[in-house]
Protein backbone atom coordinates (compact mmCIF):
# COMPACT_ATOMS: atom_id res chain seq x y z
CA UNK A 1 0.00 0.00 0.00
CA UNK A 2 3.42 2.10 -0.25
CA UNK A 3 2.48 5.17 -3.30
CA UNK A 4 5.06 4.56 -5.71
CA UNK A 5 8.17 6.48 -5.47
CA UNK A 6 7.80 6.99 -2.11
CA UNK A 7 9.32 4.83 1.16
CA UNK A 8 7.75 3.53 4.36
CA UNK A 9 9.05 4.51 7.21
CA UNK A 10 9.52 1.87 9.62
CA UNK A 11 7.52 -1.65 9.97
CA UNK A 12 4.14 -2.13 8.37
CA UNK A 13 1.15 -3.13 11.00
CA UNK A 14 -1.11 -6.70 10.66
CA UNK A 15 -3.71 -4.14 9.47
CA UNK A 16 -1.68 -2.34 6.77
CA UNK A 17 -0.46 -5.71 5.91
CA UNK A 18 -4.04 -6.99 5.69
CA UNK A 19 -5.29 -4.78 3.03
CA UNK A 20 -2.32 -4.55 1.04
CA UNK A 21 -3.46 -8.50 1.10
CA UNK A 22 -6.79 -7.57 -0.32
CA UNK A 23 -5.39 -5.20 -2.85
CA UNK A 24 -3.01 -7.79 -4.20
CA UNK A 25 -6.47 -9.89 -4.56
CA UNK A 26 -8.51 -7.00 -6.44
CA UNK A 27 -5.75 -4.89 -8.37
CA UNK A 28 -6.46 -4.28 -12.15
CA UNK A 29 -3.76 -4.69 -14.25
CA UNK A 30 -0.86 -2.27 -14.62
CA UNK A 31 -1.69 -0.72 -11.52
CA UNK A 32 0.14 -0.01 -8.49
CA UNK A 33 -2.37 0.50 -6.00
CA UNK A 34 -6.53 0.42 -5.98
CA UNK A 35 -7.79 1.98 -2.63
CA UNK A 36 -7.27 5.80 -3.60
CA UNK A 37 -7.63 8.21 -0.46
CA UNK A 38 -10.30 5.58 0.98
CA UNK A 39 -10.23 2.14 1.40
CA UNK A 40 -13.99 1.35 1.52
CA UNK A 41 -13.57 -0.09 -2.31
CA UNK A 42 -11.57 -2.80 -0.98
CA UNK A 43 -13.51 -3.98 2.05
CA UNK A 44 -16.36 -3.54 -0.04
CA UNK A 45 -15.31 -5.71 -2.97
CA UNK A 46 -13.81 -8.26 -0.24
CA UNK A 47 -17.49 -8.83 1.64
CA UNK A 48 -18.99 -8.60 -1.65
CA UNK A 49 -16.62 -11.73 -2.93
CA UNK A 50 -15.75 -13.37 0.41
CA UNK A 51 -17.04 -16.87 -0.75
CA UNK A 52 -14.17 -16.60 -3.16
CA UNK A 53 -11.10 -15.36 -0.73
CA UNK A 54 -8.25 -17.37 0.13
CA UNK A 55 -7.99 -18.42 3.54
CA UNK A 56 -5.36 -15.91 3.71
CA UNK A 57 -7.12 -13.26 2.44
CA UNK A 58 -10.18 -14.00 4.63
CA UNK A 59 -8.05 -13.73 7.47
CA UNK A 60 -7.06 -10.34 6.77
CA UNK A 61 -10.71 -9.24 5.70
CA UNK A 62 -11.13 -10.32 9.75
CA UNK A 63 -8.14 -8.64 11.10
CA UNK A 64 -9.66 -5.49 9.22
CA UNK A 65 -13.16 -5.31 10.47
CA UNK A 66 -11.39 -6.22 13.97
CA UNK A 67 -11.42 -2.87 15.70
CA UNK A 68 -7.63 -1.97 16.14
CA UNK A 69 -6.68 -2.02 19.88
CA UNK A 70 -4.27 1.00 20.93
CA UNK A 71 -2.96 2.40 24.15
CA UNK A 72 -5.60 5.21 25.04
CA UNK A 73 -8.36 7.29 23.99
CA UNK A 74 -10.16 10.85 24.55
CA UNK A 75 -14.14 10.31 24.49
CA UNK A 76 -15.55 13.93 23.45
CA UNK A 77 -19.03 15.26 22.14
CA UNK A 78 -20.39 11.93 21.24
CA UNK A 79 -16.96 10.28 19.93
CA UNK A 80 -14.43 8.04 20.85
CA UNK A 81 -10.84 8.98 19.47
CA UNK A 82 -8.39 5.86 20.09
CA UNK A 83 -4.75 6.57 19.08
CA UNK A 84 -1.08 5.60 20.45
CA UNK A 85 1.29 7.70 22.90
CA UNK A 86 4.09 5.76 21.76
CA UNK A 87 5.30 4.12 18.49
CA UNK A 88 4.47 3.95 15.07
CA UNK A 89 0.80 5.09 15.15
CA UNK A 90 1.46 7.99 17.22
CA UNK A 91 -0.64 11.20 15.57
CA UNK A 92 1.29 14.78 16.07
CA UNK A 93 -0.11 18.20 14.71
CA UNK A 94 2.21 19.95 12.57
CA UNK A 95 3.84 23.20 12.48
CA UNK A 96 4.66 26.31 10.42
CA UNK A 97 7.20 24.27 8.62
CA UNK A 98 5.17 21.37 8.12
CA UNK A 99 6.87 18.99 10.63
CA UNK A 100 4.95 16.98 13.11
CA UNK A 101 5.09 18.74 16.51
CA UNK A 102 6.99 16.31 19.48
CA UNK A 103 4.26 15.44 22.29
CA UNK A 104 1.16 16.72 20.11
CA UNK A 105 -1.02 13.42 20.40
CA UNK A 106 -3.42 14.52 22.85
CA UNK A 107 -4.09 17.75 21.23
CA UNK A 108 -4.29 15.91 17.65
CA UNK A 109 -6.75 13.74 19.34
CA UNK A 110 -9.24 16.49 20.71
CA UNK A 111 -9.13 18.22 17.27
CA UNK A 112 -9.96 14.95 15.55
CA UNK A 113 -13.00 15.04 18.29
CA UNK A 114 -13.77 18.61 17.22
CA UNK A 115 -13.89 18.58 13.88
CA UNK A 116 -16.19 15.01 14.29
CA UNK A 117 -18.90 16.85 15.92
CA UNK A 118 -18.82 20.02 13.64
CA UNK A 119 -18.79 17.18 10.29
CA UNK A 120 -21.77 15.42 12.37
CA UNK A 121 -24.09 18.71 12.99
CA UNK A 122 -23.03 19.47 9.16
CA UNK A 123 -24.38 16.27 7.70
CA UNK A 124 -27.84 15.79 10.15
CA UNK A 125 -28.65 19.17 10.90
CA UNK A 126 -27.76 21.25 7.71
CA UNK A 127 -28.58 18.81 4.97
CA UNK A 128 -30.90 16.89 6.47
CA UNK A 129 -28.97 13.31 6.45
CA UNK A 130 -29.42 10.47 9.27
CA UNK A 131 -27.05 9.84 12.03
CA UNK A 132 -25.08 6.44 11.81
CA UNK A 133 -26.72 4.08 14.52
CA UNK A 134 -24.85 3.31 17.79
CA UNK A 135 -22.62 0.58 17.74
CA UNK A 136 -23.75 -0.45 21.17
CA UNK A 137 -20.93 -0.80 23.51
CA UNK A 138 -19.01 -1.94 20.78
CA UNK A 139 -15.29 0.08 20.99
CA UNK A 140 -16.03 0.32 24.82
CA UNK A 141 -19.49 2.81 24.65
CA UNK A 142 -22.20 4.04 22.71
CA UNK A 143 -19.85 7.04 21.19
CA UNK A 144 -18.61 6.92 17.55
CA UNK A 145 -15.69 5.25 17.30
CA UNK A 146 -12.68 7.07 15.18
CA UNK A 147 -8.70 5.38 15.20
CA UNK A 148 -5.76 7.25 14.65
CA UNK A 149 -3.03 4.86 12.96
CA UNK A 150 -0.07 5.44 10.65
CA UNK A 151 -1.89 4.54 7.71
CA UNK A 152 0.82 4.89 5.14
CA UNK A 153 1.30 7.52 2.23
CA UNK A 154 -1.69 7.90 0.24
CA UNK A 155 -4.65 6.48 2.60
CA UNK A 156 -6.45 9.27 3.89
CA UNK A 157 -8.79 7.30 5.95
CA UNK A 158 -11.56 4.85 6.00
CA UNK A 159 -15.03 3.59 6.66
CA UNK A 160 -15.01 -0.27 7.81
CA UNK A 161 -18.39 -2.06 8.28
CA UNK A 162 -18.75 -4.26 11.58
CA UNK A 163 -20.15 -7.26 10.00
CA UNK A 164 -20.82 -8.76 6.02
CA UNK A 165 -24.14 -7.56 4.46
CA UNK A 166 -26.31 -8.31 1.73
CA UNK A 167 -26.12 -4.89 -1.18
CA UNK A 168 -27.90 -2.67 0.24
CA UNK A 169 -28.12 -3.66 3.77
CA UNK A 170 -26.93 -1.67 6.33
CA UNK A 171 -23.93 -1.97 9.41
CA UNK A 172 -22.70 -0.18 11.97
CA UNK A 173 -19.22 1.01 11.29
CA UNK A 174 -15.88 2.55 12.68
CA UNK A 175 -13.32 5.16 10.77
CA UNK A 176 -9.89 4.72 10.63
CA UNK A 177 -8.10 7.57 9.70
CA UNK A 178 -4.24 9.20 9.39
CA UNK A 179 -2.27 10.28 12.33
CA UNK A 180 -0.31 13.20 10.74
CA UNK A 181 -1.70 13.61 6.97
CA UNK A 182 2.28 14.78 5.81
CA UNK A 183 1.95 13.30 2.08
CA UNK A 184 -1.09 15.14 1.07
CA UNK A 185 -0.83 17.35 -1.67
CA UNK A 186 -0.47 20.83 -2.15
CA UNK A 187 0.99 21.72 0.56
CA UNK A 188 -1.38 23.85 2.30
CA UNK A 189 -3.50 20.42 2.52
CA UNK A 190 -1.08 19.21 4.67
CA UNK A 191 -2.28 17.87 8.46
CA UNK A 192 -5.57 19.61 9.83
CA UNK A 193 -6.97 20.94 6.01
CA UNK A 194 -6.62 17.06 5.05
CA UNK A 195 -8.01 16.00 8.43
CA UNK A 196 -11.34 18.03 7.97
CA UNK A 197 -11.78 16.73 4.47
CA UNK A 198 -10.99 12.72 5.78
CA UNK A 199 -13.74 13.43 8.32
CA UNK A 200 -16.12 14.61 6.25
CA UNK A 201 -15.61 11.90 3.66
CA UNK A 202 -15.16 9.28 5.86
CA UNK A 203 -18.51 10.23 8.54
CA UNK A 204 -20.38 10.37 5.22
CA UNK A 205 -19.28 6.67 4.51
CA UNK A 206 -20.50 5.88 8.01
CA UNK A 207 -23.60 7.70 7.46
CA UNK A 208 -25.21 5.92 3.95
CA UNK A 209 -23.61 2.63 4.97
CA UNK A 210 -25.29 2.80 8.85
CA UNK A 211 -28.38 4.40 8.17
CA UNK A 212 -29.62 4.07 4.11
CA UNK A 213 -27.62 1.04 2.35
CA UNK A 214 -24.32 -0.87 1.63
CA UNK A 215 -24.25 -0.63 -1.77
CA UNK A 216 -21.27 -3.30 -2.22
CA UNK A 217 -21.78 -3.32 -5.87
CA UNK A 218 -22.09 0.73 -6.17
CA UNK A 219 -19.29 1.70 -4.59
CA UNK A 220 -19.06 4.62 -7.28
CA UNK A 221 -21.95 6.47 -5.52
CA UNK A 222 -20.71 6.25 -2.08
CA UNK A 223 -17.64 7.78 -3.11
CA UNK A 224 -18.85 10.47 -5.25
CA UNK A 225 -20.99 11.38 -2.59
CA UNK A 226 -18.24 11.08 0.01
CA UNK A 227 -15.93 13.26 -2.10
CA UNK A 228 -18.59 15.97 -2.86
CA UNK A 229 -19.51 16.37 0.81
CA UNK A 230 -16.06 17.46 1.39
CA UNK A 231 -16.24 20.72 -0.54
CA UNK A 232 -19.64 20.94 0.82
CA UNK A 233 -18.84 21.10 4.49
CA UNK A 234 -15.41 22.56 3.64
CA UNK A 235 -15.71 24.36 0.39
CA UNK A 236 -12.70 26.30 0.76
CA UNK A 237 -10.01 23.23 0.69
CA UNK A 238 -10.18 21.55 -2.58
CA UNK A 239 -8.72 18.40 -2.07
CA UNK A 240 -11.21 17.42 -4.36
CA UNK A 241 -9.02 19.50 -7.50
CA UNK A 242 -6.83 16.51 -7.37
CA UNK A 243 -8.44 14.12 -9.11
CA UNK A 244 -10.05 16.42 -11.42
CA UNK A 245 -6.49 17.03 -13.43
CA UNK A 246 -5.51 12.74 -12.88
CA UNK A 247 -5.04 10.94 -15.90
CA UNK A 248 -8.14 8.92 -14.63
CA UNK A 249 -10.30 11.51 -13.87
CA UNK A 250 -14.02 12.85 -15.73
CA UNK A 251 -12.00 15.08 -18.07
CA UNK A 252 -9.54 12.81 -19.28
CA UNK A 253 -11.80 9.77 -19.75
CA UNK A 254 -15.59 10.57 -20.23
CA UNK A 255 -16.48 7.60 -21.83
CA UNK A 256 -16.07 5.46 -19.13
CA UNK A 257 -19.77 5.03 -17.40
CA UNK A 258 -20.81 7.04 -14.55
CA UNK A 259 -21.50 3.39 -12.20
CA UNK A 260 -17.67 2.49 -12.49
CA UNK A 261 -16.10 1.42 -9.36
CA UNK A 262 -12.45 2.52 -10.06
CA UNK A 263 -10.51 5.51 -9.49
CA UNK A 264 -12.47 7.93 -11.60
CA UNK A 265 -15.34 7.92 -9.34
CA UNK A 266 -13.10 10.37 -6.94
CA UNK A 267 -13.34 13.02 -9.98
CA UNK A 268 -17.26 12.73 -10.80
CA UNK A 269 -17.82 14.37 -7.07
CA UNK A 270 -18.46 17.10 -9.54
CA UNK A 271 -21.42 14.90 -10.75
CA UNK A 272 -23.05 15.99 -6.89
CA UNK A 273 -21.63 19.37 -7.22
CA UNK A 274 -23.77 19.27 -10.71
CA UNK A 275 -27.05 17.69 -8.72
CA UNK A 276 -26.51 20.44 -5.95
CA UNK A 277 -26.85 23.74 -7.74
CA UNK A 278 -29.10 22.72 -10.51
CA UNK A 279 -31.49 20.70 -8.04
CA UNK A 280 -30.62 22.30 -5.06
CA UNK A 281 -28.47 21.15 -1.41
CA UNK A 282 -31.06 18.58 -0.63
CA UNK A 283 -30.90 16.39 -3.83
CA UNK A 284 -28.36 14.71 -3.25
CA UNK A 285 -29.93 13.34 0.74
CA UNK A 286 -33.70 12.16 -1.39
CA UNK A 287 -31.37 9.76 -3.45
CA UNK A 288 -30.13 8.29 -0.67
CA UNK A 289 -33.58 8.20 0.90
CA UNK A 290 -34.82 6.71 -1.62
CA UNK A 291 -31.63 4.54 -1.95
CA UNK A 292 -32.55 2.81 1.23
CA UNK A 293 -34.60 0.67 -1.12
CA UNK A 294 -33.56 0.79 -4.59
CA UNK A 295 -29.92 1.13 -6.22
CA UNK A 296 -28.10 3.84 -6.91
CA UNK A 297 -28.84 4.41 -10.56
CA UNK A 298 -32.69 3.89 -10.09
CA UNK A 299 -32.70 5.67 -7.17
CA UNK A 300 -31.17 9.06 -9.05
CA UNK A 301 -33.49 8.35 -11.61
CA UNK A 302 -36.93 7.99 -9.32
CA UNK A 303 -35.88 10.75 -6.88
CA UNK A 304 -35.03 12.95 -10.21
CA UNK A 305 -38.71 12.39 -12.26
CA UNK A 306 -40.54 12.20 -8.56
CA UNK A 307 -39.09 15.22 -7.07
CA UNK A 308 -37.56 17.18 -9.45
CA UNK A 309 -39.38 16.84 -13.00
CA UNK A 310 -36.37 15.56 -14.42
CA UNK A 311 -34.55 12.30 -15.08
CA UNK A 312 -31.04 10.57 -15.07
CA UNK A 313 -31.36 10.87 -18.13
CA UNK A 314 -31.68 14.34 -18.97
CA UNK A 315 -29.60 15.21 -15.73
CA UNK A 316 -26.63 13.15 -17.76
CA UNK A 317 -27.13 15.15 -20.72
CA UNK A 318 -26.67 18.43 -19.04
CA UNK A 319 -24.15 17.10 -17.53
CA UNK A 320 -22.37 16.74 -20.56
CA UNK A 321 -22.58 20.19 -21.09
CA UNK A 322 -21.33 21.41 -17.93
CA UNK A 323 -18.55 19.80 -18.42
CA UNK A 324 -17.41 21.76 -21.58
CA UNK A 325 -17.83 24.51 -20.17
CA UNK A 326 -14.94 24.86 -17.54
CA UNK A 327 -11.20 26.24 -17.25
CA UNK A 328 -10.85 29.65 -19.02
CA UNK A 329 -14.69 28.50 -20.64
CA UNK A 330 -16.03 28.61 -17.43
CA UNK A 331 -19.56 29.94 -16.51
CA UNK A 332 -19.51 30.61 -13.06
CA UNK A 333 -23.38 31.68 -12.76
CA UNK A 334 -24.72 29.12 -15.10
CA UNK A 335 -22.53 26.10 -14.30
CA UNK A 336 -20.01 25.29 -11.32
CA UNK A 337 -19.43 27.81 -8.92
CA UNK A 338 -15.71 26.64 -8.96
CA UNK A 339 -15.45 25.67 -12.64
CA UNK A 340 -12.49 28.09 -13.89
CA UNK A 341 -10.17 25.96 -11.75
CA UNK A 342 -10.82 22.81 -13.66
CA UNK A 343 -9.16 21.43 -16.74
CA UNK A 344 -10.66 20.90 -19.73
CA UNK A 345 -12.40 18.30 -21.08
CA UNK A 346 -10.55 15.84 -23.52
CA UNK A 347 -11.47 16.46 -27.33
CA UNK A 348 -10.90 14.65 -30.48
CA UNK A 349 -10.14 17.55 -33.32
CA UNK A 350 -11.05 17.41 -36.68
CA UNK A 351 -10.18 19.08 -39.67
CA UNK A 352 -13.07 19.79 -41.42
CA UNK A 353 -11.34 20.51 -45.09
CA UNK A 354 -13.61 17.88 -46.66
CA UNK A 355 -17.28 18.49 -47.34
CA UNK A 356 -18.03 16.49 -44.25
CA UNK A 357 -16.19 14.18 -41.79
CA UNK A 358 -17.85 11.34 -40.45
CA UNK A 359 -17.15 10.10 -36.52
CA UNK A 360 -17.98 6.59 -35.74
CA UNK A 361 -17.39 5.02 -32.22
CA UNK A 362 -18.86 3.11 -29.36
CA UNK A 363 -20.25 4.65 -25.93
CA UNK A 364 -21.38 2.72 -22.75
CA UNK A 365 -24.69 3.77 -20.91
CA UNK A 366 -24.39 7.02 -18.76
CA UNK A 367 -21.26 8.28 -20.83
CA UNK A 368 -20.13 11.00 -23.29
CA UNK A 369 -17.42 11.84 -25.99
CA UNK A 370 -16.19 15.32 -27.48
CA UNK A 371 -14.76 16.14 -30.34
CA UNK A 372 -13.67 19.52 -31.58
CA UNK A 373 -14.30 20.27 -35.57
CA UNK A 374 -12.21 23.50 -36.99
CA UNK A 375 -13.63 25.77 -39.01
CA UNK A 376 -11.80 28.90 -40.03
CA UNK A 377 -11.71 30.86 -37.64
CA UNK A 378 -13.82 29.39 -34.93
CA UNK A 379 -14.41 25.83 -33.43
CA UNK A 380 -17.77 23.71 -33.35
CA UNK A 381 -17.64 20.84 -30.68
CA UNK A 382 -20.12 18.16 -30.79
CA UNK A 383 -20.34 16.26 -27.30
CA UNK A 384 -22.12 13.36 -27.90
CA UNK A 385 -23.74 11.83 -24.94
CA UNK A 386 -25.36 8.05 -23.98
CA UNK A 387 -28.23 8.44 -21.91
CA UNK A 388 -29.58 5.15 -21.57
CA UNK A 389 -30.23 4.82 -17.70
CA UNK A 390 -30.89 1.49 -17.69
CA UNK A 391 -27.56 0.21 -16.72
CA UNK A 392 -25.63 -0.94 -13.15
CA UNK A 393 -22.36 -0.97 -12.16
CA UNK A 394 -20.29 -3.25 -14.00
CA UNK A 395 -22.84 -3.68 -16.86
CA UNK A 396 -22.36 -1.86 -19.15
CA UNK A 397 -22.32 -3.12 -22.74
CA UNK A 398 -20.99 0.01 -25.36
CA UNK A 399 -23.45 0.90 -28.47
CA UNK A 400 -22.20 1.81 -31.81
CA UNK A 401 -22.76 5.47 -33.15
CA UNK A 402 -22.21 7.54 -36.38
CA UNK A 403 -22.95 10.90 -36.92
CA UNK A 404 -21.58 13.00 -40.24
CA UNK A 405 -21.01 16.54 -39.53
CA UNK A 406 -20.43 18.91 -43.15
CA UNK A 407 -20.50 22.09 -44.03
CA UNK A 408 -23.66 22.50 -46.52
CA UNK A 409 -26.61 20.51 -45.89
CA UNK A 410 -26.08 16.86 -47.92
CA UNK A 411 -29.92 16.09 -47.13
CA UNK A 412 -33.13 16.92 -45.21
CA UNK A 413 -31.80 14.34 -42.13
CA UNK A 414 -29.29 16.66 -41.50
CA UNK A 415 -29.80 19.65 -39.04
CA UNK A 416 -28.51 22.83 -38.68
CA UNK A 417 -25.70 23.02 -35.68
CA UNK A 418 -23.34 25.45 -34.67
CA UNK A 419 -21.14 27.46 -36.82
CA UNK A 420 -22.90 27.40 -39.88
CA UNK A 421 -22.33 23.77 -40.00
CA UNK A 422 -24.52 20.32 -40.24
CA UNK A 423 -25.22 16.93 -38.55
CA UNK A 424 -26.94 13.64 -38.94
CA UNK A 425 -26.85 11.16 -36.16
CA UNK A 426 -27.49 7.14 -36.94
CA UNK A 427 -28.01 5.36 -34.05
CA UNK A 428 -30.39 2.58 -33.26
CA UNK A 429 -32.63 4.56 -30.75
CA UNK A 430 -32.50 8.25 -30.62
CA UNK A 431 -34.15 8.80 -28.03
CA UNK A 432 -31.09 7.09 -26.02
CA UNK A 433 -28.63 9.94 -26.65
CA UNK A 434 -27.92 13.36 -26.48
CA UNK A 435 -26.39 15.74 -28.86
CA UNK A 436 -25.03 19.35 -27.82
CA UNK A 437 -23.01 21.49 -30.51
CA UNK A 438 -21.16 24.61 -28.80
CA UNK A 439 -18.87 27.14 -30.55
CA UNK A 440 -17.79 30.18 -28.92
CA UNK A 441 -21.30 31.89 -28.06
CA UNK A 442 -21.91 28.33 -26.25
CA UNK A 443 -24.30 26.03 -26.19
CA UNK A 444 -27.18 24.83 -29.32
CA UNK A 445 -29.94 22.66 -27.97
CA UNK A 446 -29.17 18.88 -27.42
CA UNK A 447 -30.41 16.81 -30.69
CA UNK A 448 -33.71 14.72 -30.38
CA UNK A 449 -35.39 13.40 -32.86
CA UNK A 450 -38.73 14.26 -33.64
CA UNK A 451 -41.95 12.61 -33.13
CA UNK A 452 -40.12 9.74 -31.02
CA UNK A 453 -41.30 9.62 -27.14
CA UNK A 454 -38.83 9.40 -24.49
CA UNK A 455 -38.78 7.52 -22.45
CA UNK A 456 -40.66 4.42 -24.42
CA UNK A 457 -41.34 2.08 -22.89
CA UNK A 458 -43.15 4.57 -20.38
CA UNK A 459 -43.89 3.82 -16.55
CA UNK A 460 -46.30 6.10 -15.17
CA UNK A 461 -45.37 6.32 -11.73
CA UNK A 462 -44.95 9.32 -9.06
CA UNK A 463 -45.38 12.67 -11.53
CA UNK A 464 -43.48 10.89 -14.45
CA UNK A 465 -44.20 11.77 -18.10
CA UNK A 466 -43.37 10.82 -21.50
CA UNK A 467 -42.09 13.27 -23.79
CA UNK A 468 -42.79 14.05 -27.46
CA UNK A 469 -40.19 16.11 -29.45
CA UNK A 470 -41.76 18.76 -31.76
CA UNK A 471 -40.82 21.52 -33.94
CA UNK A 472 -44.43 22.63 -33.37
CA UNK A 473 -45.31 25.45 -31.18
CA UNK A 474 -48.68 24.09 -30.54
CA UNK A 475 -50.52 21.01 -31.17
CA UNK A 476 -53.75 19.39 -30.51
CA UNK A 477 -52.63 16.23 -28.40
CA UNK A 478 -54.60 13.01 -28.39
CA UNK A 479 -53.74 9.47 -27.60
CA UNK A 480 -55.67 6.53 -27.92
CA UNK A 481 -55.93 2.80 -26.57
CA UNK A 482 -55.13 -0.27 -28.86
CA UNK A 483 -58.78 -0.81 -29.44
CA UNK A 484 -59.19 3.16 -30.82
CA UNK A 485 -60.86 4.47 -27.94
CA UNK A 486 -59.54 8.21 -27.34
CA UNK A 487 -57.94 7.91 -23.63
CA UNK A 488 -56.54 11.60 -23.73
CA UNK A 489 -56.90 14.67 -25.44
CA UNK A 490 -55.98 18.29 -24.93
CA UNK A 491 -54.67 21.26 -26.73
CA UNK A 492 -51.11 22.05 -25.31
CA UNK A 493 -48.35 24.46 -26.05
CA UNK A 494 -45.24 22.90 -26.39
CA UNK A 495 -43.02 23.20 -23.63
CA UNK A 496 -39.01 22.92 -22.87
CA UNK A 497 -37.21 19.60 -21.88
CA UNK A 498 -33.71 18.95 -22.33
CA UNK A 499 -33.59 21.95 -24.35
CA UNK A 500 -36.01 20.67 -26.74
CA UNK A 501 -39.76 21.53 -27.27
CA UNK A 502 -42.11 18.98 -26.13
CA UNK A 503 -45.60 17.94 -26.20
CA UNK A 504 -45.85 16.02 -22.30
CA UNK A 505 -48.68 12.84 -21.19
CA UNK A 506 -48.77 11.79 -18.13
CA UNK A 507 -49.87 8.77 -18.72
CA UNK A 508 -53.45 9.57 -17.29
CA UNK A 509 -56.83 9.84 -19.03
CA UNK A 510 -59.14 13.01 -19.11
CA UNK A 511 -60.50 11.92 -15.66
CA UNK A 512 -57.20 11.26 -14.02
CA UNK A 513 -56.63 7.88 -13.89
CA UNK A 514 -53.64 6.33 -15.05
CA UNK A 515 -53.93 4.01 -17.70
CA UNK A 516 -53.01 0.16 -17.80
CA UNK A 517 -50.16 -1.17 -19.57
CA UNK A 518 -50.40 -1.55 -23.65
CA UNK A 519 -49.62 -0.02 -26.71
CA UNK A 520 -50.92 3.07 -26.96
CA UNK A 521 -51.27 5.46 -30.02
CA UNK A 522 -50.68 9.16 -30.07
CA UNK A 523 -51.73 12.31 -32.19
CA UNK A 524 -50.18 15.42 -32.83
CA UNK A 525 -52.57 18.04 -35.16
CA UNK A 526 -50.06 20.84 -35.91
CA UNK A 527 -51.88 23.32 -38.25
CA UNK A 528 -52.78 21.14 -41.38
CA UNK A 529 -49.79 18.11 -40.25
CA UNK A 530 -50.39 15.39 -38.28
CA UNK A 531 -47.70 13.53 -36.63
CA UNK A 532 -48.07 9.84 -35.09
CA UNK A 533 -46.58 7.43 -33.12
CA UNK A 534 -46.99 4.49 -30.27
CA UNK A 535 -46.03 4.36 -26.56
CA UNK A 536 -45.84 1.39 -24.79
CA UNK A 537 -47.35 2.01 -20.99
CA UNK A 538 -45.86 -0.44 -17.78
CA UNK A 539 -46.94 -0.56 -14.83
Amino acid sequence: MVAQGQARPGPESPRIQALEILENRFRPSGKDQVHGKCGLHIIAQAIRERGALTGFQRTALSILQTRPNLQTSLVKDGFCIHFDTTGINTPALLDSLHQRIPGSAVAYADSVASIAAYVRTYVTSVLGFTAPPSDGSLGGGPEFDIYVEDLGPGLYGQTIPDIDVVNGGTSTSFIEIHNDFTFVSPLQNEGLPAMRVTLAHEFTHAVTVGSYGFWLSDIWFHEITATWMEDVVYHGINDYLNYLFSAESQFQTPDIPLPTNDFIYYSRAIWGKYLTKRFGLDAMVHIWQTAHGMAPIPATDYTLRTQYGSSLAAAFAEWTLWNYFTGPRADTVRYYDEGRLFPLIAETPYGLNVPTQQVTGTLPCLSSTYAAFLTGNDTVTVALANINASCSSGVATPLPYSYTVASSRPADTYRAIAGGLFLALSVADPTQWAVWDIDRTGAAVPQVAENRPYPNPFRPRNGGAVYVPTAADEADVAVYASSMDLVYHDHQQATSHLGQAVFVWDGRTNAGATVPSGIYVYVLKTGGRLQTGKIAVVR
